[in-house]
This record gives structure tokens, C-alpha cells and sequence, in this order.
């Protein structure tokens, strides 16, 4: 399965690749048609996360931030390998980081392309091999199963134990499943609550960056998160979502379940950890002090950055 990856543009010269990457018209590669093309593919993808994605692309493209990552990977004169990421297509463009700190550290990245967003990554990396023939032999996509590559990245969803099994004895990065905790103090400012917000709904709650589990103070005034939420009832726009909304609320209404209902998402008390989309499960707490160790021991470690200077 692993083969011996002799590296190209990516390890030789990686001023001029960050020089390329700093000069690519982030908002041109992203047009119209484009976005059309992924949104009538993926009922979950928005123009309104697609631009919240594609600005998070412009973010990590600045020259100051990727100047820092290829700071992390100061001797290019290492062996390169060839880094294969099964691409999730949870949220527009979920691997775009993988994809540009691979290059940077000086590796070739392999994308095994995913049904639910076969478009977007790839006319970004398509734009940067027109900018630049030279990185073309370090940048592959894939429709077919992975065979040839030296380290692998993939979601756990928590039933792949058979892909974990068979990629064992190849360096991996296996994300776990995204439980999306987020500690609430009860001293938070309204701007605070509004960037957790965001992070609840900006994809639906979908994907491993999203916030799915709250955990709050015994007797926490609820009103201020929701005045943060009512910001964003347009998810109530999709089909998909709203159908689950309904169906979930129907749920606690037969059950008899106390929860929070503010007309597009609900909250509810719960030992569980893994809400449904629509949902979001709440968790009391007494002791700020135990919730701390908590979140520390459970911290999950999915960095890329970290997997890539331990190859």
C-alpha cells in the first residue's frame, strides 16, 4: 500500500508555492456557477455556509498564516510522503485545511473525492496546478479505493473498525466522531453567545467543527443563548433541516419531553451525547472546576499540523 513518494514543487520551493497560493482570486475559483453546481448536488450546502467556507479559505491563504505553518516544518530536506484524506463533504469544503498544510509541510496529498462535495476543493487545487504546473505531480483526486500512500486521514464515525483494522499499521489520523462540546460559564458577554451561535448553525450543526452539546449551570437563564439563536431562524428555510425540526418536536410532544422550543431548533436535557440535526442537547452542571477537568480529559486531537511533524 505505501510507496516510495519522491516529492516535486511542494518540498523544493515553498516561498514561490506560498507566493501563488497568497495571489489566486479566492472569490473567482468560488463563482457563481460553481456554487450552483455544489448546492444542486448537496441539499445541505448553502451560498451562505459555501461563503462562510470560502472565507475561511481566504483567512488561511494570507501570507502571515501560512508562513507559520511552513515555520512548523523548517527542514524540507525530509523524505516526502504522499498523504492520503478521504475527503468527508460534511460542510463545503471540510478538508481544505489537510489539503494546503500537506502541501506546505512538503508532502502530496490524494484526496479520495466524496460524493456530497466532488467540486469545490477540487477547483481550488485544479486553479492553483493552472498558477502553477510545477505542483500538479504532488496534488491527485480519486474516485477509486485509496491504494498507494504513505499516511492517511479520515473521519471515525464510529463504525469503521474495519478501515481502522486494515489502515493499522500505516500512520493515520483517524478524527473521532465530533461530539461538539461547548462550556457555557454564565458570565458570558452577548458577543460570546453569538459566536457560539454561530458555531451551532453555521452548517446546520453539521460537521466536526459544530457545537451539538452545551454544558450550563444549574438554574442557567436560557433567554441570552436564545436571543443569540434567533439570529439565525433562516435554517428553518431548508427543507431538510426543518423536516427533521418537525419530526423531532413531534417527538418530544408525544413523549411528553420538557425541552426548549424556539421555532427551529430544540433543546433539550440529556445524558446522550450524540443530538439528531435540529437538536441540541443541553447538560447541567454544578461544579465549574470539574467541568474544566472534563473538557481537558476529553479534549479530542485531530490537529493535522500535529500528525504531520510526527511522520
Amino acid at each position: 500500500m505505501q510507496k516510495n513518494y519522491a516529492g516535486n514543487f511542494a518540498m523544493k520551493d515553498r516561498n514561490k508555492l506560498m507566493e501563488i497560493i497568497n495571489s489566486l482570486n479566492v472569490n473567482e475559483i468560488f463563482g457563481d456557477e460553481i456554487i450552483r453546481k455544489s448546492i444542486y448536488n448537496n441539499v445541505w450546502f448553502t451560498e451562505k455556509n459555501i461563503s462562510g467556507a470560502v472565507d475561511e479559505v481566504k483567512r488561511l491563504t494570507k501570507m502571515e498564516n501560512m508562513r507559520e505553518i511552513v515555520g512548523l516544518f523548517p527542514d524540507n530536506n525530509h523524505m516526502a510522503r504522499e498523504i492520503a484524506v478521504v475527503l468527508s463533504g460534511e460542510t463545503p469544503l471540510d478538508n481544505f485545511c489537510d489539503f494546503l498544510c500537506i502541501l506546505l509541510s512538503g508532502n502530496g496529498f490524494v484526496g479520495k473525492i466524496s460524493h456530497d462535495d466532488p467540486f469545490l476543493l477540487k477547483a481550488y487545487a485544479d486553479a492553483l496546478a493552472a498558477a502553477c504546473p510545477e505542483i500538479e505531480p504532488d496534488i491527485n483526486f480519486v474516485n477509486r479505493p485509496l491504494t498507494d500512500f504513505d499516511a492517511i486521514v479520515l473521519n471515525d464515525n464510529g463504525n469503521n473498525s474495519v478501515l481502522k483494522e486494515y489502515f493499522a499499521n500505516i500512520p493515520h489520523l483517524f478524527r473521532h466522531v465530533n461530539l461538539g462540546m461547548h462550556l457555557i460559564k454564565g458570565d458570558e458577554k452577548q458577543s460570546d453567545l453569538e459566536e457560539l451561535a454561530y458555531r451551532c448553525f453555521v452548517n446546520f450543526g453539521r460537521g466536526r467543527h459544530s457545537v451539538r452539546n452545551i454544558f450550563v449551570p444549574k438554574n442557567y437563564d436560557f433567554q441570552p443563548l436564545l436571543a443569540a439563536f434567533a439570529k439565525w431562524d433562516d435554517v428553518k428555510n431548508n427543507a431538510r433541516y426543518f423536516n427533521n425540526y418537525e419530526y423531532r418536536k413531534s417527538i418530544c410532544l408525544l413523549g411528553k419531553t420538557e425541552c426548549i422550543d424556539n421555532g427551529f431548533v430544540i433543546l433539550r436535557q440529556s445524558d446522550e451525547m450524540n443530538p439528531n440535526v435540529s437538536e441540541i442537547f443541553y447538560h447541567e452542571y454544578e461544579s465549574l472546576a470539574e467541568m474544566l477537568t472534563f473538557f481537558q480529559k476529553n479534549k479530542t486531537d485531530s490537529d493535522i499540523i500535529g500528525f504531520l511533524q510526527n511522520l
